[in-house]
């Protein structure tokens, strides 16, 4: 399985700033047709504040920016699971992230027979040091997250082209729309 990830995503969860609370969002996207690769295309902003040992990621704040992204792109950009950050920690899913896999492939629900979760590893404080890493993995009703090589690209479906860029809060990066290139 191979994993691309489109560069505004990744330039948008790198730029999470520190806190010391997790915050999170949802991975959109689409599986090839065989699926044998996955194609995250968006990721929601955060639309809530957790703990710093916790986030709930609900449909709150990230539904309705999903109902837009699959009507613009008629149905292929969909749900493929959640983004979190760990603040002070490294970027490896924890019990309770193993524990939202399972719940996100067994359930009836989601949709998402093989959940994929990235975790953004960033400072608790801004005033610490350290680099902000990310971590993606794949998940599915065993259990197990698995890592998952990442693929970054510049390049979008044309029908991705529709949806609308979405407003991140102040301090992560916004780069332009997509560029129209196949992949």
């Amino acid at each position: 399985m191979t994993l691309f990830v489109h560069e505004s995503v990744r330039a948008h969860l790198m730029g999470v700033p520190a806190r010391p609370y997790e915050v999170g969002g949802w991975l959109l996207g689409y599986w090839a047709e065989d699926r044998s690769s996955v194609f995250v295309t968006h990721a929601t902003p955060p639309a809530s504040k957790g703990t710093p040992f916790g986030v709930r990621i609900s449909g709150r704040g990230h539904s309705k920016l999903f109902d837009q992204a699959w009507d613009a792109s008629d149905g292929l950009v969909t749900f493929l699971g959640d983004w979190h950050t760990h603040p002070g920690s490294p970027p490896y899913p924890s019990a309770r992230d193993e524990a939202a896999l399972v719940k996100l492939a067994t359930g009836v629900k989601f949709g998402t027979p093989e959940p994929l979760i990235a975790i953004v590893s960033t400072p608790r404080y801004p005033w610490h040091q350290g680099s902000v890493t990310i971590g993606f993995y794949l998940g599915g009703g065993e259990g197990a997250a698995r890592s998952v090589e990442v693929h970054v690209t510049s390049k979008l479906p044309t029908t991705i082209l529709g949806v609308s860029a979405w407003r991140w809060p102040k301090g992560c990066v916004r780069r332009g729309r997509p560029n129209a290139e196949r992949l």
